[in-house]
């Protein structure tokens, strides 16, 4: 028998510790800093992920940032960057200051919990969102789906442009309430609400405090740290609110459903359940809730206000895109779940919007005890920042990195065009890949198909710079699309 050696990617899949680091934290390169403050004064909350890119570039795939008096090694090798994703959440967790800033809010939900907190919420949550569960809901998905193609038909009859960001993120966390919930909001009818400003301000707030050296809110509030306390204390009243029902549902008479059929009754059920180890808390019922209203309306939406950007950038893939759906569709306007499963092309489409534009573009983890990430001795506390969109615009993992060519995704590439599915990390990567993925997938072939088969889409002005700004996730700024019916739709 032939001994075989251990590969890179076994070690990963293991989640093994790597061999005796070499180098320490100060043997990197990285940007000059200020005595004390490092290289805070370098970092724009909208714009950070941007900074530690460029910073990439110049410095390679391993180099060390200084928040304050913290190191911070930012990683942007794709093996180095499974492996540590792979490792969590022993060796790593996610930065503890998104903890503590989410705790204040009575937020720690599967998010930014860790540990065995986190172990308990995933195993509840993560079935909610297995496709086989998605999928039962999508007589609601495709009904939603309607009410955004009247909203943007009733734009092209009045040559309007759209904030299509705010539309998508309204239609995300109706669809996100009905699946996850089992409560349709309806907030695409009302047009912008307070729900949407409330929790757009939470968004804000989030990456600031995260970002700020110093809890500076917990002495001084400015007026946008108050803005951001208004907003918290309006979701929770709605949440609980939406708890309230949905446990007056489930403790109702005969007509009460025999087991829980969604997120939320499953979680009222582990709450009030007699097993100790699997019963949830009233805060960590309340905090999972918002969780999915967030991560529902933001990182959807913001993919989808993507893809839009780029049809509308790009005739020729929407006129690739328009002849599938065409023909995969026949006459229909919304795809069945069948034929949303056959749309090839707008998948491709996707998937190369989340290479070149994740809402997620980087990671920011801290080490639970002394480590090593590759041949860099890594200590108990220092942070890691995990640059994901970086690995998937690398020219060894995608040829042509920085073009739009959704082509890449489909059989038949060409094979002077390097691809490696496993580099694209937009939904992360190991045992805490994000749960959401398969909804977050569907929801934007069924939107896409809708939208190819019902308009033409052009960008309102192409001189207007559209940028990317972090929020807590990133999202595009400036960006207004014009609709046009297409003949028959």
């Amino acid at each position: 028998m032939t001994a075989t050696l251990p590969t890179m990617d076994d070690s990963i899949r293991r989640g093994a510790e790597p061999a005796r680091p070499r180098r320490t934290l100060a043997d990197l390169p990285g940007p000059r800093g200020l005595p004390v403050i490092g290289n805070l004064l370098s970092i724009h909350p909208d714009r950070w992920h941007l900074e530690f890119e460029r910073w990439w570039r110049v410095h390679g795939d391993l180099f060390v940032v200084r928040l304050g008096r913290r190191p911070i090694l930012a990683v942007a090798d794709g093996e180095l960057v499974r492996d540590v994703l792979q490792r969590r959440p022993a060796v790593f967790r996610r930065m503890r200051t998104i903890e503590d800033v989410s705790r204040e809010a009575d937020m720690v939900g599967l998010f930014s919990a860790d540990g065995d907190a986190w172990r308990k919420q995933r195993q509840l949550i993560n079935p909610t969102f297995h496709a086989r569960h998605v999928e039962s809901f999508f007589p609601s998905i495709c009904e939603i789906t309607g009410r955004l193609r009247d909203l943007w038909a009733q734009a092209a009859d009045e040559r309007a442009a759209r904030d299509v960001l705010g539309d998508l993120m309204r239609y995300s966390v109706d669809v996100t309430s009905s699946v996850a919930f089992g409560r349709d909001l309806n907030s695409l009818a009302g047009g912008p609400d307070a729900l949407q400003e409330h929790l757009q301000r939470v968004f804000l707030g989030l990456n600031r405090r995260i970002l700020a050296p110093l809890p500076y809110w917990r002495y001084l509030g400015l007026p946008a740290d108050r803005a951001y306390d208004r907003a918290v204390v309006a979701v929770k009243r709605f949440i609980l609110e939406l708890v309230t029902a949905a446990r007056r549902e489930l403790e109702g008479g005969a007509d009460r459903p025999a087991r829980a059929r969604t997120l939320l009754e499953l979680m009222i059920a582990a709450r009030d359940g007699e097993d100790p180890k699997a019963r949830l808390s009233d805060a960590e019922v309340y905090a999972n809730v918002l969780t999915m209203l967030l991560a529902g309306e933001d990182t959807t939406a913001n993919t989808l206000a993507w893809i839009l950007y780029y049809l509308g950038s790009r005739p020729d893939v929407q006129a690739r895109a328009r002849e599938e759906a065409d023909r995969v569709l026949g006459g229909a306007l919304i795809p069945t779940l069948e034929q949303s499963k056959r749309l090839e092309y707008t998948s491709a489409v996707t998937h190369e919007t989340l290479r070149l534009r994740s809402a997620a573009p980087l990671l920011y983890l801290e080490a639970n005890h002394d480590t090593a990430v590759g041949d860099v001795a890594v200590p108990a506390g220092a942070g890691v920042m995990a640059l994901t969109r970086a690995v998937g615009r690398k020219p060894e993992y995608f040829g042509d990195p920085e073009s739009f060519r959704p082509e890449r995704w489909l059989a038949g590439a060409p094979a002077t065009l390097p691809h490696e599915p496993r580099m694209a990390l937009a939904f992360g990567g190991g045992p805490r890949v994000c749960p959401g993925r398969s909804m977050a997938l569907l929801e934007c072939a069924v939107t896409v198909g809708m939208v190819l088969r019902s308009f033409t889409v052009h960008l309102a002005d192409h001189t207007a710079p559209v940028r990317e700004r972090m929020a807590f996730a990133m999202q595009p700024e400036g960006l207004r699309i014009r609709f046009t019916r297409r003949g028959g739709a």
